[in-house]
Protein backbone atom coordinates (compact mmCIF):
# COMPACT_ATOMS: atom_id res chain seq x y z
CA UNK A 1 0.00 0.00 0.00
CA UNK A 2 2.81 2.41 0.80
CA UNK A 3 4.37 1.80 -2.61
CA UNK A 4 1.05 2.40 -4.34
CA UNK A 5 0.54 5.64 -2.42
CA UNK A 6 4.03 6.76 -3.42
CA UNK A 7 3.40 5.95 -7.06
CA UNK A 8 -0.20 7.04 -7.55
CA UNK A 9 -1.10 9.32 -4.63
CA UNK A 10 -1.01 13.11 -4.94
CA UNK A 11 -0.77 13.84 -1.22
CA UNK A 12 2.31 13.84 1.00
CA UNK A 13 5.95 14.35 0.14
CA UNK A 14 8.76 12.35 -1.47
CA UNK A 15 12.47 12.22 -0.77
CA UNK A 16 15.15 12.97 -3.32
CA UNK A 17 16.23 9.33 -3.49
CA UNK A 18 12.70 8.01 -4.02
CA UNK A 19 11.95 10.74 -6.56
CA UNK A 20 14.97 9.92 -8.69
CA UNK A 21 14.52 6.16 -8.34
CA UNK A 22 10.85 6.18 -9.33
CA UNK A 23 11.41 8.61 -12.21
CA UNK A 24 14.35 6.77 -13.76
CA UNK A 25 12.74 3.35 -13.28
CA UNK A 26 9.54 4.63 -14.84
CA UNK A 27 11.39 6.00 -17.86
CA UNK A 28 13.26 2.73 -18.43
CA UNK A 29 10.19 0.52 -17.95
CA UNK A 30 8.04 2.70 -20.17
CA UNK A 31 10.61 2.74 -22.96
CA UNK A 32 10.99 -1.04 -22.74
CA UNK A 33 7.22 -1.59 -22.89
CA UNK A 34 6.83 0.88 -25.75
CA UNK A 35 9.68 -0.76 -27.66
CA UNK A 36 8.17 -4.22 -27.26
CA UNK A 37 4.72 -3.08 -28.39
CA UNK A 38 5.92 -0.88 -31.25
CA UNK A 39 8.31 -3.46 -32.69
CA UNK A 40 6.62 -6.71 -31.67
CA UNK A 41 2.97 -5.80 -32.27
CA UNK A 42 3.00 -2.99 -34.82
CA UNK A 43 6.32 -3.80 -36.52
CA UNK A 44 7.48 -0.19 -36.28
CA UNK A 45 10.82 1.23 -35.16
CA UNK A 46 10.93 3.06 -31.82
CA UNK A 47 13.53 5.33 -30.23
CA UNK A 48 13.52 8.02 -27.52
CA UNK A 49 12.87 10.65 -30.21
CA UNK A 50 9.50 9.04 -30.91
CA UNK A 51 8.27 10.50 -27.64
CA UNK A 52 8.45 13.88 -29.38
CA UNK A 53 7.26 12.62 -32.79
CA UNK A 54 5.43 9.25 -32.32
CA UNK A 55 5.28 8.39 -36.02
CA UNK A 56 8.85 9.45 -36.73
CA UNK A 57 7.60 12.34 -38.88
CA UNK A 58 5.02 15.02 -38.09
CA UNK A 59 1.63 14.09 -39.58
CA UNK A 60 -1.57 16.17 -39.21
CA UNK A 61 -4.29 14.39 -37.25
CA UNK A 62 -6.69 14.56 -40.18
CA UNK A 63 -4.10 12.87 -42.41
CA UNK A 64 -3.48 9.83 -40.17
CA UNK A 65 -4.19 6.47 -41.77
CA UNK A 66 -6.31 3.92 -39.94
CA UNK A 67 -3.17 1.98 -38.97
CA UNK A 68 -1.51 5.15 -37.67
CA UNK A 69 -4.61 6.05 -35.66
CA UNK A 70 -4.62 2.64 -33.96
CA UNK A 71 -0.88 2.83 -33.26
CA UNK A 72 -1.01 6.36 -31.80
CA UNK A 73 -4.09 5.56 -29.71
CA UNK A 74 -2.46 2.42 -28.32
CA UNK A 75 0.79 4.18 -27.41
CA UNK A 76 -1.17 7.03 -25.83
CA UNK A 77 -3.29 4.65 -23.75
CA UNK A 78 -0.18 2.85 -22.51
CA UNK A 79 1.40 6.14 -21.48
CA UNK A 80 -1.48 7.21 -19.21
CA UNK A 81 -0.44 5.18 -16.10
CA UNK A 82 3.15 6.40 -16.44
CA UNK A 83 1.97 9.99 -16.88
CA UNK A 84 -0.15 9.64 -13.73
CA UNK A 85 2.86 8.41 -11.74
CA UNK A 86 5.10 11.10 -13.17
CA UNK A 87 2.65 13.85 -12.33
CA UNK A 88 2.09 12.44 -8.82
CA UNK A 89 5.76 12.28 -7.86
CA UNK A 90 6.41 15.68 -9.48
CA UNK A 91 3.69 17.33 -7.39
CA UNK A 92 4.92 15.64 -4.22
CA UNK A 93 8.53 16.58 -4.92
CA UNK A 94 7.61 20.20 -5.55
CA UNK A 95 5.65 20.22 -2.30
CA UNK A 96 8.61 18.72 -0.46
CA UNK A 97 11.02 21.44 -1.59
CA UNK A 98 8.53 24.28 -1.28
CA UNK A 99 7.85 24.99 -4.96
CA UNK A 100 4.37 26.18 -6.01
CA UNK A 101 2.02 23.45 -7.22
CA UNK A 102 1.30 25.24 -10.51
CA UNK A 103 4.85 24.52 -11.64
CA UNK A 104 3.78 20.92 -12.30
CA UNK A 105 2.51 22.18 -15.64
CA UNK A 106 6.15 21.94 -16.75
CA UNK A 107 5.73 18.17 -16.62
CA UNK A 108 3.91 18.46 -19.96
CA UNK A 109 6.36 20.88 -21.64
CA UNK A 110 9.16 19.22 -23.68
CA UNK A 111 12.69 20.09 -22.51
CA UNK A 112 11.29 22.13 -19.59
CA UNK A 113 10.18 18.88 -17.91
CA UNK A 114 13.69 17.45 -18.13
CA UNK A 115 15.31 20.57 -16.73
CA UNK A 116 12.76 21.02 -13.94
CA UNK A 117 13.19 17.36 -12.95
CA UNK A 118 16.94 17.77 -12.68
CA UNK A 119 16.66 20.97 -10.64
CA UNK A 120 14.03 19.46 -8.33
CA UNK A 121 16.25 16.42 -7.81
CA UNK A 122 19.20 18.47 -6.56
CA UNK A 123 17.17 21.10 -4.70
CA UNK A 124 17.70 20.84 -0.90
CA UNK A 125 14.78 19.71 1.22
CA UNK A 126 15.43 22.24 3.99
CA UNK A 127 15.83 26.00 4.03
CA UNK A 128 19.30 27.16 4.94
CA UNK A 129 19.70 29.73 7.72
CA UNK A 130 19.88 33.44 7.02
CA UNK A 131 23.58 33.60 7.90
CA UNK A 132 24.45 31.13 5.14
CA UNK A 133 22.36 33.04 2.68
CA UNK A 134 23.83 36.40 3.65
CA UNK A 135 27.37 35.15 3.04
CA UNK A 136 26.55 33.65 -0.38
CA UNK A 137 29.24 34.70 -2.86
CA UNK A 138 26.70 35.39 -5.60
CA UNK A 139 25.12 38.12 -3.49
CA UNK A 140 28.45 39.95 -3.54
CA UNK A 141 28.52 39.86 -7.34
CA UNK A 142 24.93 40.78 -8.20
CA UNK A 143 24.22 44.47 -7.54
CA UNK A 144 21.60 45.22 -4.90
CA UNK A 145 19.70 47.85 -6.86
CA UNK A 146 17.04 46.71 -9.31
CA UNK A 147 18.63 48.27 -12.39
CA UNK A 148 22.09 46.87 -11.69
CA UNK A 149 20.71 43.41 -10.96
CA UNK A 150 18.72 43.50 -14.20
CA UNK A 151 21.75 44.53 -16.26
CA UNK A 152 23.90 41.75 -14.81
CA UNK A 153 21.15 39.12 -15.19
CA UNK A 154 20.51 40.10 -18.82
CA UNK A 155 24.20 40.31 -19.73
CA UNK A 156 25.26 37.06 -18.05
CA UNK A 157 22.38 34.95 -19.36
CA UNK A 158 22.87 36.38 -22.85
CA UNK A 159 26.60 35.58 -22.85
CA UNK A 160 25.83 32.03 -21.72
CA UNK A 161 23.26 31.67 -24.51
CA UNK A 162 25.68 32.94 -27.19
CA UNK A 163 28.36 30.48 -26.02
CA UNK A 164 25.86 27.62 -26.11
CA UNK A 165 24.70 28.62 -29.61
CA UNK A 166 28.31 28.66 -30.80
CA UNK A 167 28.86 25.23 -29.24
CA UNK A 168 25.75 23.79 -30.86
CA UNK A 169 26.12 25.25 -34.34
CA UNK A 170 29.89 25.30 -34.82
CA UNK A 171 31.14 22.37 -32.73
CA UNK A 172 28.20 19.94 -32.60
CA UNK A 173 26.41 21.02 -35.80
CA UNK A 174 23.13 20.59 -33.93
CA UNK A 175 20.02 22.52 -34.92
CA UNK A 176 17.48 20.81 -32.71
CA UNK A 177 15.60 20.93 -29.42
CA UNK A 178 18.76 21.82 -27.52
CA UNK A 179 19.42 24.91 -29.64
CA UNK A 180 15.89 26.19 -30.16
CA UNK A 181 14.21 25.07 -26.91
CA UNK A 182 16.70 24.28 -24.14
CA UNK A 183 18.86 27.38 -24.62
CA UNK A 184 16.05 29.98 -24.47
CA UNK A 185 14.31 28.14 -21.59
CA UNK A 186 17.53 28.01 -19.57
CA UNK A 187 18.36 31.60 -20.50
CA UNK A 188 15.01 32.86 -19.24
CA UNK A 189 15.30 30.87 -16.01
CA UNK A 190 18.87 31.99 -15.31
CA UNK A 191 17.98 35.64 -15.90
CA UNK A 192 15.04 35.42 -13.49
CA UNK A 193 17.07 33.61 -10.81
CA UNK A 194 19.96 36.08 -10.92
CA UNK A 195 17.60 39.02 -10.88
CA UNK A 196 16.01 37.71 -7.69
CA UNK A 197 19.18 37.00 -5.73
CA UNK A 198 18.74 39.90 -3.30
CA UNK A 199 14.98 40.18 -3.05
CA UNK A 200 11.79 38.73 -4.42
CA UNK A 201 10.96 40.47 -7.69
CA UNK A 202 7.58 40.77 -9.33
CA UNK A 203 6.64 38.26 -12.00
CA UNK A 204 6.43 40.98 -14.66
CA UNK A 205 9.94 42.12 -13.81
CA UNK A 206 11.32 38.59 -14.07
CA UNK A 207 9.61 38.03 -17.43
CA UNK A 208 10.85 41.37 -18.77
CA UNK A 209 14.43 40.58 -17.83
CA UNK A 210 14.23 37.16 -19.49
CA UNK A 211 12.76 38.48 -22.74
CA UNK A 212 15.26 41.33 -22.94
CA UNK A 213 18.02 38.77 -22.51
CA UNK A 214 16.78 36.83 -25.55
CA UNK A 215 16.56 39.98 -27.67
CA UNK A 216 20.12 40.88 -26.67
CA UNK A 217 21.23 37.36 -27.57
CA UNK A 218 19.69 37.61 -31.05
CA UNK A 219 21.45 40.94 -31.60
CA UNK A 220 24.73 39.47 -30.34
CA UNK A 221 24.45 36.51 -32.71
CA UNK A 222 24.23 38.96 -35.61
CA UNK A 223 27.13 41.01 -34.28
CA UNK A 224 29.51 38.07 -33.88
CA UNK A 225 28.48 36.46 -37.21
CA UNK A 226 26.97 33.34 -35.68
CA UNK A 227 23.60 33.89 -37.33
CA UNK A 228 21.86 35.99 -39.95
CA UNK A 229 18.89 38.29 -39.66
CA UNK A 230 16.34 36.14 -41.47
CA UNK A 231 16.84 33.03 -39.35
CA UNK A 232 17.05 35.13 -36.18
CA UNK A 233 13.64 36.62 -36.95
CA UNK A 234 12.15 33.19 -37.66
CA UNK A 235 13.61 31.74 -34.44
CA UNK A 236 12.51 34.69 -32.30
CA UNK A 237 8.87 33.65 -31.61
CA UNK A 238 9.90 30.20 -30.37
CA UNK A 239 12.85 31.56 -28.37
CA UNK A 240 10.75 34.25 -26.71
CA UNK A 241 8.01 31.77 -25.80
CA UNK A 242 10.47 29.31 -24.24
CA UNK A 243 12.24 32.15 -22.41
CA UNK A 244 8.84 33.20 -21.04
CA UNK A 245 8.29 29.66 -19.72
CA UNK A 246 11.81 29.69 -18.30
CA UNK A 247 11.14 33.01 -16.60
CA UNK A 248 8.06 31.56 -14.90
CA UNK A 249 10.19 28.68 -13.66
CA UNK A 250 13.10 30.86 -12.56
CA UNK A 251 10.80 33.32 -10.81
CA UNK A 252 9.07 30.52 -8.90
CA UNK A 253 12.36 29.12 -7.59
CA UNK A 254 14.21 32.36 -6.95
CA UNK A 255 16.63 31.36 -4.17
CA UNK A 256 15.89 34.25 -1.78
CA UNK A 257 14.16 31.91 0.68
CA UNK A 258 15.91 28.65 -0.20
CA UNK A 259 19.56 29.44 0.33
CA UNK A 260 22.81 29.37 -1.65
CA UNK A 261 22.90 25.60 -2.14
CA UNK A 262 19.56 25.66 -3.93
CA UNK A 263 20.53 28.64 -6.06
CA UNK A 264 23.88 27.17 -7.02
CA UNK A 265 22.37 23.78 -7.85
CA UNK A 266 19.67 25.27 -10.06
CA UNK A 267 22.17 27.46 -11.93
CA UNK A 268 24.53 24.54 -12.55
CA UNK A 269 21.72 22.36 -13.94
CA UNK A 270 20.45 25.17 -16.15
CA UNK A 271 23.96 25.92 -17.44
CA UNK A 272 24.52 22.26 -18.35
CA UNK A 273 21.06 21.45 -19.71
CA UNK A 274 21.39 22.83 -23.23
CA UNK A 275 24.93 21.49 -23.93
CA UNK A 276 23.88 18.06 -22.65
CA UNK A 277 20.76 17.94 -24.85
CA UNK A 278 22.66 19.19 -27.90
CA UNK A 279 25.37 16.60 -27.30
CA UNK A 280 22.81 13.80 -27.24
CA UNK A 281 21.13 15.14 -30.39
CA UNK A 282 24.44 15.27 -32.25
CA UNK A 283 25.02 11.52 -31.82
CA UNK A 284 21.46 10.15 -31.93
CA UNK A 285 20.22 9.64 -35.52
CA UNK A 286 16.90 11.24 -36.37
CA UNK A 287 14.52 10.36 -39.17
CA UNK A 288 13.91 13.48 -41.18
CA UNK A 289 10.29 14.11 -42.18
CA UNK A 290 9.40 14.65 -45.84
CA UNK A 291 7.00 17.51 -46.53
CA UNK A 292 5.04 18.33 -49.66
CA UNK A 293 3.97 21.81 -50.73
CA UNK A 294 1.35 22.21 -53.45
CA UNK A 295 0.42 25.42 -55.25
CA UNK A 296 -1.87 25.99 -58.21
CA UNK A 297 -3.02 28.63 -60.64
CA UNK A 298 -5.55 28.79 -63.50
CA UNK A 299 -4.07 29.65 -66.90
CA UNK A 300 -6.28 31.00 -69.66
CA UNK A 301 -4.68 28.75 -72.26
CA UNK A 302 -4.91 25.02 -73.09
CA UNK A 303 -2.36 22.53 -71.68
CA UNK A 304 -0.48 22.25 -74.99
CA UNK A 305 0.20 25.98 -74.95
CA UNK A 306 1.26 25.93 -71.29
CA UNK A 307 3.55 22.90 -71.56
CA UNK A 308 6.32 24.66 -73.50
CA UNK A 309 6.70 27.24 -70.75
CA UNK A 310 6.73 24.61 -68.01
CA UNK A 311 9.77 22.75 -69.27
CA UNK A 312 11.76 25.99 -69.65
CA UNK A 313 11.15 29.70 -69.37
CA UNK A 314 13.14 32.92 -69.88
CA UNK A 315 14.17 35.42 -67.23
CA UNK A 316 11.65 36.40 -64.60
CA UNK A 317 11.26 40.02 -63.57
CA UNK A 318 13.16 41.06 -60.43
CA UNK A 319 11.19 40.08 -57.32
CA UNK A 320 8.96 42.57 -55.55
CA UNK A 321 8.15 40.30 -52.58
CA UNK A 322 9.86 41.44 -49.39
CA UNK A 323 10.99 37.94 -48.42
CA UNK A 324 13.04 37.60 -51.62
CA UNK A 325 14.44 41.10 -51.43
CA UNK A 326 15.67 40.30 -47.91
CA UNK A 327 17.79 37.39 -49.16
CA UNK A 328 15.66 34.25 -49.54
CA UNK A 329 16.64 32.45 -52.74
CA UNK A 330 14.26 32.96 -55.68
CA UNK A 331 13.97 31.52 -59.22
CA UNK A 332 15.32 33.58 -62.13
CA UNK A 333 15.05 31.32 -65.19
CA UNK A 334 14.87 27.67 -66.27
CA UNK A 335 16.28 25.75 -69.23
CA UNK A 336 16.20 22.15 -70.31
CA UNK A 337 18.94 20.08 -71.94
CA UNK A 338 17.71 17.10 -73.93
CA UNK A 339 14.18 15.92 -74.53
CA UNK A 340 11.85 13.45 -72.91
CA UNK A 341 12.51 11.28 -69.88
CA UNK A 342 16.31 11.55 -70.24
CA UNK A 343 16.41 15.35 -70.22
CA UNK A 344 17.83 17.46 -67.41
CA UNK A 345 16.17 20.67 -66.29
CA UNK A 346 18.26 23.47 -64.80
CA UNK A 347 16.35 25.94 -62.66
CA UNK A 348 18.57 28.92 -61.89
CA UNK A 349 18.00 30.66 -58.56
CA UNK A 350 19.56 33.78 -57.10
CA UNK A 351 21.94 31.63 -55.02
CA UNK A 352 22.75 28.91 -57.55
CA UNK A 353 21.22 26.28 -59.80
CA UNK A 354 18.88 23.38 -59.07
CA UNK A 355 19.84 20.37 -61.20
CA UNK A 356 16.67 18.39 -61.95
CA UNK A 357 16.93 15.15 -63.98
CA UNK A 358 13.52 14.39 -65.50
CA UNK A 359 11.77 11.28 -64.17
CA UNK A 360 8.41 11.59 -65.95
CA UNK A 361 7.67 13.32 -69.26
CA UNK A 362 3.99 13.00 -70.13
CA UNK A 363 3.34 15.95 -72.43
CA UNK A 364 1.23 17.98 -71.95
CA UNK A 365 0.00 16.50 -68.67
CA UNK A 366 2.85 15.94 -66.24
CA UNK A 367 6.51 16.80 -65.82
CA UNK A 368 8.27 15.21 -62.83
CA UNK A 369 11.87 15.41 -61.74
CA UNK A 370 14.21 14.57 -58.91
CA UNK A 371 16.60 17.15 -57.50
CA UNK A 372 20.24 16.16 -57.89
CA UNK A 373 21.71 19.40 -56.56
CA UNK A 374 20.38 22.14 -54.29
CA UNK A 375 21.82 25.65 -54.00
CA UNK A 376 21.82 27.53 -50.71
CA UNK A 377 18.29 28.47 -49.60
CA UNK A 378 19.17 32.10 -48.81
CA UNK A 379 21.77 34.78 -48.42
CA UNK A 380 21.61 35.76 -44.79
CA UNK A 381 21.06 39.36 -43.74
CA UNK A 382 24.21 40.31 -41.87
CA UNK A 383 26.49 43.29 -41.26
CA UNK A 384 29.21 41.13 -42.81
CA UNK A 385 29.62 40.65 -46.56
CA UNK A 386 29.78 36.88 -46.36
CA UNK A 387 28.16 34.85 -43.59
CA UNK A 388 28.73 31.10 -43.48
CA UNK A 389 26.35 29.14 -41.24
CA UNK A 390 25.92 25.37 -41.23
CA UNK A 391 22.17 25.43 -41.80
CA UNK A 392 22.63 27.04 -45.23
CA UNK A 393 23.99 23.77 -46.57
CA UNK A 394 22.05 20.54 -46.34
CA UNK A 395 19.45 21.66 -43.80
CA UNK A 396 16.70 22.52 -46.31
CA UNK A 397 16.78 20.10 -49.22
CA UNK A 398 14.36 19.65 -52.12
CA UNK A 399 14.05 15.98 -53.05
CA UNK A 400 11.76 15.98 -56.08
CA UNK A 401 8.97 17.94 -57.70
CA UNK A 402 6.43 17.95 -60.47
CA UNK A 403 4.12 20.07 -62.60
CA UNK A 404 0.66 18.82 -63.47
CA UNK A 405 -1.51 20.35 -66.18
CA UNK A 406 -5.21 19.56 -65.92
CA UNK A 407 -7.57 20.75 -68.69
CA UNK A 408 -10.50 22.93 -67.66
CA UNK A 409 -13.60 24.08 -69.48
CA UNK A 410 -13.19 26.96 -71.89
CA UNK A 411 -9.72 25.96 -73.04
CA UNK A 412 -8.13 26.77 -69.69
CA UNK A 413 -5.54 24.83 -67.64
CA UNK A 414 -5.16 24.17 -63.95
CA UNK A 415 -1.39 24.33 -63.45
CA UNK A 416 -0.20 22.61 -60.27
CA UNK A 417 3.31 22.75 -58.84
CA UNK A 418 4.47 20.36 -56.12
CA UNK A 419 7.72 20.12 -54.18
CA UNK A 420 8.76 17.39 -51.75
CA UNK A 421 11.46 18.51 -49.36
CA UNK A 422 13.21 17.73 -46.10
CA UNK A 423 14.69 19.98 -43.48
CA UNK A 424 16.98 19.06 -40.59
CA UNK A 425 15.77 21.57 -38.03
CA UNK A 426 13.82 20.75 -34.90
CA UNK A 427 11.12 21.18 -33.67
CA UNK A 428 10.30 19.99 -37.19
CA UNK A 429 6.73 21.30 -37.42
CA UNK A 430 7.75 24.78 -36.29
CA UNK A 431 10.34 25.18 -39.04
CA UNK A 432 8.11 23.50 -41.63
CA UNK A 433 5.66 26.35 -41.14
CA UNK A 434 8.25 28.81 -42.47
CA UNK A 435 9.63 26.45 -45.13
CA UNK A 436 6.15 25.72 -46.50
CA UNK A 437 5.43 29.43 -46.82
CA UNK A 438 8.73 30.15 -48.59
CA UNK A 439 8.33 27.26 -51.05
CA UNK A 440 4.75 28.29 -51.77
CA UNK A 441 5.93 31.81 -52.65
CA UNK A 442 8.61 30.33 -54.92
CA UNK A 443 5.94 28.20 -56.60
CA UNK A 444 3.67 31.18 -57.15
CA UNK A 445 6.49 33.26 -58.61
CA UNK A 446 7.12 30.53 -61.20
CA UNK A 447 3.44 29.74 -61.84
CA UNK A 448 2.55 33.39 -62.40
CA UNK A 449 5.44 33.70 -64.85
CA UNK A 450 4.33 30.61 -66.75
CA UNK A 451 0.76 31.91 -66.75
CA UNK A 452 1.77 35.26 -68.24
CA UNK A 453 4.01 33.67 -70.89
CA UNK A 454 1.41 31.06 -71.86
CA UNK A 455 -1.50 33.46 -72.07
CA UNK A 456 0.51 35.98 -74.11
CA UNK A 457 1.76 33.34 -76.54
CA UNK A 458 -1.68 31.75 -76.89
CA UNK A 459 -3.37 35.10 -77.47
CA UNK A 460 -0.73 36.02 -80.06
CA UNK A 461 -1.21 32.70 -81.88
CA UNK A 462 -4.98 33.12 -81.87
CA UNK A 463 -4.63 36.60 -83.43
CA UNK A 464 -2.25 35.28 -86.10
CA UNK A 465 -4.85 32.71 -87.11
Amino acid sequence: MRLLRTLFGFSGTISRRAYILVALTGVLVKHLVDLIVAVGVFHRSWSPLNYLVPLGVPVPLNALSRADQIFVATMLAMSLPFAWVGLAITLKRFRTIGWPAWLTILFFVPIANIVSFAVAAVWPEHVEDEAAYSSWWLRRIVPRDSFGAAVLAIAFSSVVAVICVALGTRALDSYGWGLFAAIPFAEGAIAAILYGVHQRRTLNESISVALLSVLLTLAALLAVALEGGICAVMAAPLALFLAFIGALFGHAIQPRHAGPAAGAASLVVLLLAAPAIMGVESVVPREQPVYMVESEIVVNAPPAAVWQHVISFPDLAPPTELIFRLGVSYPERAKIVGWGAHAVRYCEFSTGTFVEPITAWDAPKRLAFRVARNPEPMRELSPYKSLETSHLRGYLVSRHGEFRLEPLAGGRTLLIGRTWYQHHLWPASYWAFFADGIIHRIHMRVLWHIKQLSEAAYASGARDQ
